[in-house]
């Protein structure tokens, strides 16, 4: 799935740009694809049922599919390229949703350290493999071609949907009256640890996102090449996966707690400090620091949705408010960003939108009790999240 992302996300600009789109256009249709992934997930949470779950996986892996290659056939007509870009979106925010709720059903919630960090270390992998294979192919095939191609693979996946064992549904089910009314009542009755990883999740993408977003041009004006800034961000995003691969062994010593706490920190000193740094080294430190610090993060913040599994809480609408924090933050992200950026620099952006985050985050986050059951607990057990 994010295979076929990663490669959409690489050639989506250039298909556009292809048939004469203008900028301001691309970058509203580009925005599109945002908003209706995020509009996606309150929906797709209210209906996920683990007994229907194979044929809900099945579906949108077909409609993904369908709007993934279908750019390859439309010729650049705008009509279609619109309603592609709004069937894609939401299918693909569907499918994330769905996903990780079965991904949780299917192990009952347990192990759930070791577990969200290879469910989320295969979501970075297959980002990086679309954007390395979708430009090879792009080359080979033109960007046409690469999206017929790889906007396939999702399909193939089915053959890992069908056989898929059935899953029991959770003994304490959130009770879902019909109409918005219910709708809200039922995530108003959700437990405040999925708040909380929403929380954690919007954090992540407004401070990962404005980064991505402006640090190049940043890095021009102090003398860092774009390939040295391509470099940082690759490094960024390889720490990232690689630590989600390895933090099950991490949370056997260190309490998922403390994990947290020193993440957050860790994420947003590493990104408020760009501004004041012009080393290249210093630069790849900070970006390693960072990479760490948010794969640690998805881990920490998943894992705390998936433990509700194991006190058999329904993950259905937990897993869509999770996924909307993270939709959420990479629209804020760089629109924020932008606007800030704008009236005081691009430095100062990079402290002001980084220190605000942080404090924002703890001040939400530590007025309730579940927010201060995160401060790290000196002589803990490891965390239950294992």
């Amino acid at each position: 799935m994010t295979t076929a992302e990663g490669t959409l996300g690489l050639l989506y600009a250039p298909y556009l740009d292809r048939y004469g789109y203008a900028l301001p256009t691309i970058g509203t249709l580009s925005a599109l694809l945002g908003i209706f992934r995020l509009v996606s997930r309150v929906p797709s949470g209210a209906a996920y049922h683990p007994s229907n779950a194979r044929r809900q996986l099945l579906f949108w892996l077909m409609v993904f599919t369908a709007s993934t290659s279908g750019f390859a056939f439309a010729n650049g007509n705008v009509v279609a390229v619109a309603l592609l870009t709004i069937v894609h979106g939401y299918a693909f925010g569907a499918l994330g949703t769905y996903n990780l709720a079965v991904t949780i059903d299917l192990t009952g919630g347990e192990r759930a350290g070791a577990i969200m960090g290879w469910y989320t270390a295969a979501l970075s992998t297959g980002y990086a493999l679309g954007s390395f294979v979708g430009g090879a192919a792009a080359d080979r095939l033109g960007v046409d071609g690469a999206l017929a191609l790889l906007g396939g693979l999702p399909a193939l996946s089915a053959l890992l949907v069908v056989p898929m064992p059935v899953i029991s549904a959770a003994p304490n089910a959130i009770e879902r009256a019909p109409g918005l009314r219910g709708l809200f009542a039922a995530h108003a009755r959700i437990d405040g640890r999925v708040w909380l990883a929403f929380l954690i999740a919007l954090y992540i993408n407004i401070l990962s996102d404005s980064v991505d977003t402006f640090f190049p041009l940043f890095g021009l004006s102090v003398g860092i090449p774009l390939a040295a800034s391509g470099a940082l961000r690759g490094l960024k995003s390889g720490a990232a996966t690689f630590i989600r691969f390895i933090s099950g062994a991490i949370f056997r010593y260190v309490d998922h707690r403390t994990v947290n706490f020193w993440s957050v920190l860790l994420f947003g000193i590493s990104s408020l400090v760009l501004g004041a740094v012009t080393s290249l080294p210093v630069f790849f430190a900070l970006f390693l620091a960072a990479g760490v610090a948010r794969g640690l993060l998805r881990v920490t913040s998943a894992a705390s949705v998936a433990e509700l599994r194991r006190e058999g809480k329904d993950v259905g609408i937990a897993s869509g408010i999770y996924n909307m924090g993270l939709d959420a933050g990479a629209i804020v992200g760089p629109a924020i960003g932008g606007v800030v950026g704008d009236a005081v620099g691009l430095g100062a952006m990079f402290a002001l939108v980084s220190g605000s985050a942080l404090l924002l985050y703890f001040g939400a986050a530590l007025a309730t009790a579940k927010g201060r059951e995160t401060l790290p607990v000196v002589g803990s057990p490891p965390s239950r999240a294992r």
